[in-house]
């Protein structure tokens, strides 16, 4: 009962604001009263304060401060470069956009809008788009978990539809084509981009890679940890998934090719002064760990007076799956070497790559006839 009556006459007022969040002790006020209806009208205002401090506590958190709460969320629960990429797409794309915006007033068409203004610039792709929107979405789950809001108007805000491009990758005789346009002497692209197709690493597991990796008496290259650069510090985390982490086998012509950039970088470092162990990162050729943008520059120039057409970094893997595929590897092999979630991952992704079973189908049936 909120208002009883004591036994001096006077009335109690008893109103619960709920629980500390920290304590758990209950938030709870009891003031006094000579009449009832003195209390009830106590009672009221009371409630009516604590119901307007909390909505006055609600909008005054910004789009700016919704933001910070995400960031600092997303630092702490994600990868360094996810959460740069976060970081870089809010300012880029949502902040100056939302920053005057009344948090309690956004609804659903306001979103769309938002969409609608992302695409009347006509300089992002409907994937970029998405991407965008994603995180307009988590930015808002935010404010809904953070009780801003009640609801997350990005809910039920359909996807733009993708227009997959055609995937690019080398077969064999581009790969050696492109091998060859590599001076000898430079050992370490050489390394790098055989390791690249015949393995079908992410460019960040290789350059995470040390020597201790490799175990020469298995033939095998533990993958455990990737790296990326952040705000120029090199940072090194798990993999992308648990199915990352895997072993991958390797042939012995690539062994050996690896072996010998080990003795080149030996020399290397001896003249740098710079300590060689076994814990060196294997594509590392100064005192700092190497970036992945130089592998990612240097397919251009060693293509650039070639008729070969260069590909991106990433497209090694794609070339090493389609060599797999020519070779009649299944998709449970290719996912475990790939390091995949789920086969449905492979098979989305690489599926088109496989050769037409219909038409193998349809030629097997002028046997018949």
């Amino acid at each position: 009962m909120a208002v009883k009556k004591l036994k001096d006459g006077t009335w109690q007022v008893d109103v619960s604001f709920g629980f500390d969040p920290i304590t758990g002790e209950r938030i709870r006020t009891r003031p006094i009263a000579k009449t009832k209806k003195e209390a009830l009208a106590l009672e009221a205002n009371l409630r009516k304060e604590y119901e307007d401090i909390r909505a006055r506590n609600k909008n005054a958190v910004g789009f700016s401060t919704l933001t910070s709460y995400y960031l600092k969320t997303c630092k702490i629960d994600s990868k360094p470069n996810y959460f740069q990429n976060q970081e870089y797409l809010i300012n880029k794309h949502i902040a100056d956009y939302f920053k005057k915006s009344d948090l309690q007033k956004i609804s659903h068409r306001e979103i769309i809008n938002y969409r609608e203004h992302l695409i009347d610039l006509n300089t992002l792709s409907n994937k970029s788009i998405n991407n965008i929107m994603a995180t307009l979405s988590k930015i808002f789950d935010t404010a809904v978990h953070e009780e801003i809001i009640k609801a997350n108007p990005c809910k039920n805000v359909k996807r733009l539809p993708l227009t997959r491009n055609k995937m690019k990758f080398w077969r064999p005789e581009e790969f050696k084509e492109f091998i060859n346009l590599i001076p000898k002497d430079q050992v370490m692209f050489r390394t790098f981009y055989t390791l690249a197709f015949l393995t079908g690493l992410r460019s960040g597991e290789m350059l995470a890679l040390q020597w201790n990796d490799i175990d020469k008496i298995l033939k095998e290259i533990d993958v455990r940890k990737s790296c990326t650069w952040v705000k120029g510090e090199f940072i090194v985390t798990v993999p992308k998934t648990k199915n990352s982490i895997r072993r991958i086998s390797v042939n012995e012509k690539l062994l050996k090719l690896l072996e010998y950039w080990k003795t080149q970088q030996k020399k290397l470092f001896e003249e740098l002064g710079i300590l060689h162990s076994d814990e060196t990162y294997i594509f590392q050729y100064k005192d700092i760990p190497s970036r992945k943008d130089i592998f990612s520059r240097k397919i251009k120039y060693f293509c650039k007076d070639s008729n070969l057409e260069p590909i991106r970094l990433h497209d090694f893997r794609h070339s090493h799956v389609a060599l797999l595929i020519n070779q009649g590897e299944d998709y449970i092999t290719i996912k475990e070497r790939l390091g995949h979630g789920s086969v449905q991952t492979t098979i989305d992704v690489y599926g088109h790559l496989y050769p037409n079973k219909q038409k193998e189908m349809a030629d097997k049936l002028d046997d018949l006839l």
